[in-house]
């Protein structure tokens, strides 16, 4: 079974945070030393205020549905299908307003109700791929 409170802030990191652009409810959602883990390094939530102003100015129209909820303990997965409609602004690909899917999973770690760290992994690459930034043929999908 899985909290109705966790489930909540998952819904809301989606469609306020993502599909609104609402950087406060960052806010509402984690506790004051929230970390993002990120492929580089670790970030603070002020990284997500700036990353979602850059993500809209980038992607807009976004629909998300969330596929699956696992909880365990303090965590929450999340697997999530979005779409979005690109609009110009990443790695110098010309704005076409194509539609392009995006799939993957968060890891919401709570501290009490709030997120206190969160992992994400997505398809950049595949949506890349769409927009003709990748080279067809260059790989297979499994």
């Amino acid at each position: 079974m899985i909290s109705p409170g966790k489930k909540m802030v998952a819904e809301r990191w989606f469609h306020e945070y993502f599909t609104q652009g609402n950087v406060e409810v960052i806010e509402e959602l984690t506790t004051e030393d929230f970390v993002y883990h990120a492929r580089d390094s670790d970030h603070p939530k002020e990284t997500m205020k700036s990353f979602m102003k850059w993500f809209r100015s980038v992607f807009h129209d976004d629909e998300w549905e969330l596929n699956d909820f696992i909880e365990q303990e303090n965590k929450l997965v999340v697997r999530y299908t979005g779409w979005l409609t690109y609009k110009g602004g990443w790695f110098g690909i010309p704005p076409n307003n194509q539609r392009v899917k995006e799939t993957g999973m968060m890891i919401f770690k709570f501290e009490g109700e709030r997120v206190n760290e969160l992992w994400c992994e997505n398809s950049d690459a595949a949506i890349l791929y769409e927009l003709g930034a990748l080279k067809k043929a260059a790989h297979e999908v499994y």
